[in-house]
């Protein structure tokens, strides 16, 4: 049997820019997802399952190993978005289902389901890993991201990415002796109002100034060595962009009066934020019914 494993991810600062070739800086979590492929020698398919973090089954289909129809399936839209993933999988590399007689398949999330640090892009680089394909060219024919998620998962340190003219990835050495006063903060919800919030950001004229602008806070976030020089930048991109996108922050709409800084991670509107330690932090946010509450050591490569 085959193991695969890829990193999830969380986006610090670039957020939407990212969209338009600025940088973003994102960060590898110590949380991932894996996958066992084992072959077999006798059926002509792909059988594939789908596990969360306690074991218990997400999802379950069978593919013809020839034109890779379904043949079975526990779920019909994600078993069609799985069947799109190999069919463009086949595409990049012909050869390769030709070599055996069927697979058995098996992936397992390391996180709750509901965190969203990454269950997709950590499925297009684990196939990737195992076909032996490009991740970033099988991303842009399915999900079609900018790619930082991508990069996030095959990456064990944060980095910074930019997707124009083509992709970069640097690697990079923080220095931060302040991660202890670094949490991340479950907003109790997925996602639900990103292809909302990224349509209203696509849909407004391109604002190239403060593009430039809020790319080179991102660098300057890359390369501080103090908590208040990061509060302050993460502070201005969020203001910068609130102003264009006529959408409140995060913090204006969960967390009027916390003292500290909240920096959402990716498009506004769920997932986790950022937050920097201020004394009471925990009772805060627990009286408010936000507890799962996470050290950014814990939580980051």
């Amino acid at each position: 049997m085959k193991k695969f494993r890829s990193n999830g991810k969380l986006f610090l600062i670039g957020e939407y820019i990212v969209m338009d070739g600025a940088k973003a800086f994102a960060l590898p979590t110590k949380f991932g997802q894996c996958l066992f492929v084992e072959d077999l020698s006798e059926e002509n398919c792909i059988s594939w399952k789908a596990t969360k973090q306690d074991q218990s089954l997400w999802f379950d289909a069978k593919f013809s190993l020839d034109t890779l129809e379904i043949i079975s399936t526990s779920d019909e839209k994600l078993s069609y978005s799985l069947q799109n993933i190999l069919r463009q999988t086949k595409i990049l590399n012909p050869d390769f289902f030709k070599t055996n007689k069927g697979y058995c398949c098996l992936t397992k999330l390391e996180y709750p389901q509901e965190w969203g640090l990454g269950s997709s892009s950590t499925l297009i680089d684990l196939i990737s890993q195992w076909v032996g394909i490009d991740p970033f060219v099988l991303n842009h024919l399915t999900f079609n991201t900018s790619g930082y998620d991508i990069a996030c998962a095959h990456h064990d340190k944060p980095i910074l990415f930019s997707n124009q003219p083509t992709i970069k990835v640097e690697e990079l050495e923080l220095k931060w002796d302040f991660t202890d006063q670094l949490y991340f903060v479950f907003l109790n919800q997925k996602q639900d109002t990103q292809a909302v919030v990224g349509n209203h950001y696509k849909n407004k004229p391109k604002d190239w100034e403060m593009i430039h602008e809020l790319s080179d806070l991102v660098l300057a976030a890359s390369q501080v060595n103090t908590l208040e020089a990061l509060e302050s930048i993460l502070t201005t991109y969020q203001n910068r962009l609130e102003e264009f996108m006529k959408i409140d922050q995060p913090k204006a709409t969960y967390f009027p009066d916390y003292q500290g800084v909240i920096k959402s991670l990716g498009a506004w509107g769920g997932d986790f934020v950022l937050v920097t330690y201020r004394e009471g932090m925990f009772d805060y946010f627990q009286n408010k019914g936000y507890n799962t509450i996470i050290p950014f050591q814990d939580m980051i490569l």
